[in-house]
């Protein structure tokens, strides 16, 4: 089994202490638990310094390509700056998602400046990671996939509190492009059975947010759940696979 680690970060975050949190440590952590790939967004990037942060996840995919996955982080308060250095980021292999977190850059999913790179995840078939915790967040990536039907949208933390995943998971299994991760610290006991009953056992992500939260944690309730073998598979693995390699080559989009 391949395991595939949908929902990961880099680096030191500004506001705690995150343990482990080098490219070297996160593949030690991986090599624990069996983790082939993870997928990356630096937190600089998400809060600091977009242009630093894009580059270190580059050299970490450049660095380990057989265990990385790039997702650049996209920005909508430089625009011009994000359209310039798409075309650079996604001409390199192993780069092949978009990271927003409209959270930390203050801002909604229906920012004007997000049309551009929605557009161009539209062309390549490329997945975005979202950070899904209010339900105006739900609402608009519903909205806003009906619009770009062949960019994939996950919602990372499945919409994180019980209620919104609720609502969530239907809208995961309402449209053939938005999937969710189960990337969750709050959550009813067999959560990961819960969120497939709903969902569907092809629209549910294995996500850990390592190195913020331990990835043991997620890899356990993964596989000690009531699942069976097929659809355990699917989720730490098969469909995100699946998803990576339908990303068409930037120079073909």
């Amino acid at each position: 089994m391949n395991i595939i680690d949908c929902h990961c970060h880099l680096g030191r975050y500004f506001n705690f202490n995150v343990p482990g949190h080098s490219p070297e440590d996160m593949v030690k952590s991986m090599d624990n638990i069996g983790v082939e790939k993870s997928c990356i967004s630096p937190h600089m990037s998400l809060s600091s310094d977009i242009k630093k942060g894009n580059h270190f996840m580059m050299e970490t995919v450049i660095k380990y390509p057989k265990r990385f996955v790039g997702f650049f982080t996209y920005n909508p308060h430089f625009p011009e700056l994000m359209e310039s250095e798409l075309p650079i980021y996604f001409q390199t292999p192993g780069i092949k998602g978009v990271k927003i977190h409209q959270g930390t850059h203050k801002t909604t999913l229906k920012n004007p400046a997000y049309r551009n790179i929605y557009a161009f995840a539209d062309k390549c078939n490329i997945p975005i990671m979202i950070h899904t915790w209010a339900m105006e967040t739900i609402k608009n990536i519903e909205e806003i996939s009906a619009e770009y039907t062949n960019a994939v949208f996950i919602m990372g933390h499945f919409g994180a509190i019980p209620d919104h995943m609720k609502y969530a998971a239907n809208v995961v299994k309402s449209r053939n492009n938005v999937y969710g991760d189960t990337t969750v610290s709050m959550m009813y006991e067999k959560n990961v059975e819960w969120l497939v009953d709903i969902a569907g056992e092809n629209k549910v992500l294995y996500g850990t947010d390592m190195p913020f939260i331990d990835p043991r944690v997620c890899l356990g309730r993964v596989l000690h759940s009531d699942l069976s073998e097929p659809i355990k598979e699917k989720i730490l693995g098969t469909t995100m696979e699946n998803i990576l390699g339908n990303v068409k080559a930037y120079e073909n989009s």
